[in-house]
């Protein structure tokens, strides 16, 4: 074995270089991984040998294994480029999107096309909305555009708050997202928020029919009835979503009471002083 590592490490670089791209062409990953390493113990210094191990492990899915081998080339070539991609796209598998962040905007500065949705989608994780929702939006004017992505881009300013912004992305992919209960949600609270509780109730009861458990859509369409003064209609939606959060309390105790139902809308009213206005 001895005599066999011995021969391996004399091995000129180039042979090993070639049977390390190969092997990985071939996906052969275990090969091209130990023709990297050989390569990095004849070559420490050679950020190249680093990246082609990186890319050998990212391929491989060994995400964890490959961040320090990219990290390890990029402090040796800090420009903006592919490296930076690559690195990005391990954070991201593992989890990590505001570590991702800063790497991806590099790659963006090295080709926006290609790393724009890689960046947004870290600021989305990182629940950075509103620089999520842009970045979406901008990925709309390259090869990226697609309903999905305008979808994305409208939730994220829906998550932001930026409910103007969010109607002009949402209204464009009604017919992609018609039959997905959180779209109709989302979209239906943007219009109750911007046009009020008719315009946007459509929306939200076609949301709940397709998933009664989305508890948020419930609260909204129950808030909406009652704001139209259907309050029997609005108390079981109500209930429902009340027993996530406390706040729809209050609504849910007017409710109560323009429906006639005095002393539960008195005991539910007591019920949200405690658990929400109670310092």
């Amino acid at each position: 074995m001895i005599w066999l590592l011995l021969l391996a490490q004399l091995q000129d670089p180039a042979t090993l270089s070639q049977q390390g791209s190969q092997a990985l062409r071939e996906r052969r990953y275990p090969d091209a991984e130990r023709a990297y390493r050989q390569l990095l113990k004849v070559e420490p210094a050679n950020p190249a040998w680093h990246m082609n191990l990186g890319i050998v492990l990212h391929s491989a899915g060994r995400y964890r294994d490959a961040v320090p081998e990219f990290e390890a080339f990029l402090r040796a070539r800090p420009a903006p480029g592919p490296v930076h991609l690559l690195l990005g796209l391990s954070r991201l598998k593992l989890t990590q999107p505001c570590e991702a962040i800063p790497v991806l905007e590099k790659a963006r500065m090295w080709n926006a096309e290609q790393a724009v949705v890689e960046l947004a989608d870290a600021y989305y994780g990182c629940r950075r909305f509103a620089q999520a929702a842009r970045t979406y939006e901008a990925a709309l004017a390259t090869k990226h555009k697609s309903p999905a992505v305008a979808r994305q881009a409208g939730h994220c300013y829906w998550e932001a708050r930026q409910y103007p912004e969010a109607k002009r992305l949402f209204s464009g992919v009604t017919q992609q997202f018609a039959n997905e209960a959180d779209y109709n949600y989302e979209y239906g609270d943007t219009l109750v928020r911007l046009e009020g509780p008719e315009s946007g109730l459509a929306y939200l009861e076609k949301a709940v029919a397709k998933q009664p458990d989305l508890l948020a859509a419930r609260g909204e369409l129950g808030k909406a009835l009652q704001a139209l003064g259907r309050a029997a209609e609005a108390i079981p939606h109500l209930e429902a979503a009340s027993k996530g959060d406390p706040v729809l309390l209050l609504p849910l105790s007017r409710a109560y009471r323009a429906a006639g139902r005095t002393a539960e809308a008195e005991q539910t009213q007591a019920e949200y002083r405690k658990r929400v206005t109670t310092p």
